[in-house]
């Protein structure tokens, strides 16, 4: 027992000396290869380049325009930047009246047609569900194509290299996304809903998206398959603990109550089918705070990605899903870019695009596929809210291991069983709450 505590000791006597050396010589590369919060902060320094003068420029416009409220710029120039930092709040107005004159025959229209909408909202969501299940298949199927596999020189034959920047991959994925929706706005420019929030608001949800994504792939490192199972799982939670922070959206006990079956249930199931994984995950990674640090920045962040992009559909007059992927995917697109150039490997992977067969092809298909798979997702989020997306997530999750086991002949345990039950047996009540129990409440109320 002596000599383990011995050994530990100077295994971290020596990782805490290595750590000084670095930082005594100023190695950047090795504190970024072992440190994530190194890493973490250089992502957020590099970000600040762009942060920062936005803020400052939004904070300069906001100071020239609201003191007088009816001043909208006397050129192009200022009229643009007045839609950066202070948004069409006049167009606001206008909806205000109409849309209370409309409340009050609202919910008598709902309560009528409360089966009518719950077979077109079923309907609905499984057109969405596929759009999204189908678009994510695709992608990962070009994605791992792009990552895995070489692309030949062009007028070199026989030489064969691999690309590896995946952050090259979503910067083409917002380009394209962005001359996908900017083509639909201007050929439906007529119909397009006035933008009344300030446009930088689609920042937000830009870095926050970002920050998600990172603090995900980083948490690999640091967490044991279970951790990472239960919290997959479990996404429907933080979702509605944000939206409750940030929509101030009101969920009743058996709301929470449902979704921590759901997750619950979940969670059973995927430890289920997969126990040799996580054998083997278990005794590569032990979870640590880090971990668990970076695995609850990946659910804060993707929780408050969703809640704020309901947050913006929310808004009177309504924004459009192409103006949603619009903002977004241009504050995206620079926050790539500005890291990409940071880390100097822009101009390398255009000339990789430029010299080797297919790539470009390969990577179009991918950008083509991500940008109608993030329609689908505004859409899901635009009508029914965060957290039946989430819900979504973790079925497709659910769905790809049922398939999976039923093609290579994978039995389904007993415990997978029950958990699977608890999981949509939460969902299947959940709905029946949303649509009958009111109805049945207000029959019963009348008799």
């Amino acid at each position: 027992m002596s000599t383990s505590k011995e050994l530990i000791s100077s295994v971290t006597h020596l990782h805490s000396s290595s750590i000084g050396e670095a930082l005594t010589k100023g190695d950047l590369k090795y504190l970024m290869e072992n440190i994530w919060v190194v890493r973490f902060l250089l992502i957020l320094l590099g970000y600040s380049t762009v942060i920062l003068p936005c803020v400052i420029l939004v904070r300069f416009i906001r100071k020239k325009f609201l003191p007088r409220p009816d001043y909208r710029g006397d050129n192009l120039f200022w009229k643009t930047l007045r839609f950066f930092a202070i948004g069409q709040p006049e167009y606001s107005l206008s909806v205000v009246n109409e849309a209370n004159k409309k409340n009050e025959f609202k919910e008598e229209k709902e309560i009528k047609n409360k089966r009518r909408k719950f077979i077109d909202d079923c309907l609905i969501l499984l057109f969405y569900s596929l759009g999204i299940q189908s678009n994510f298949v695709i992608m990962g199927f070009i994605q791992e194509k792009i990552m895995t596999q070489g692309y030949s020189v062009i007028g070199k034959e026989g030489i064969v290299e691999k690309f590896g920047d995946a952050q090259f991959l979503v910067l083409c994925n917002r380009i394209v996304a962005l001359f996908f929706c900017c083509t639909i706005l201007l050929s439906t420019r007529k119909r397009q809903p006035p933008h009344v929030p300030p446009f930088y608001y689609h920042s937000y949800i830009s870095l926050s998206n970002t920050l998600s994504s990172w603090c995900q792939y980083e948490a690999l490192k640091f967490v044991s398959f279970p951790t990472q199972t239960v919290c997959k799982a479990s996404k429907v939670i933080p979702t509605m603990i944000m939206g409750r922070l940030l929509r101030k959206e009101k969920y009743s006990k058996e709301d929470y109550a449902m979704a921590f079956c759901l997750a619950f249930g979940a969670a059973i199931f995927f430890l289920s089918q997969n126990k040799t994984t996580a054998t083997t995950s278990l005794t590569e990674h032990t979870t640590t705070i880090s971990g668990i640090i970076l695995m609850a920045g990946y659910l804060g962040f993707d929780a408050y990605t969703l809640n704020k992009q309901k947050q913006l559909f929310d808004t009177r007059p309504k924004l459009s899903k192409y103006q949603m992927m619009l903002g977004v995917n241009l504050f995206s697109a620079i926050l790539c870019t500005v890291s990409l150039l940071e880390q100097s490997t822009l101009f390398s992977s255009i000339e990789f695009m430029l010299s080797h067969h297919t790539f470009a092809r390969d990577t179009f298909l991918l950008s083509l596929s991500g940008s109608i798979g993030q329609i689908f997702i505004y859409m899901t989020i635009e009508r029914f809210g965060p957290i039946v997306f989430a819900v979504i997530m973790t079925i497709r999750q659910i769905i790809s291991i049922v398939l999976s086991s039923l093609y290579f002949n994978h039995g389904l345990s007993i415990i997978g069983l029950v958990g699977l039950a608890i999981a949509f047996g939460s969902i299947l009540l959940s709905t029946y709450r949303r649509y009958f129990a009111d109805e049945k409440k207000k029959k019963q109320i009348e008799k």
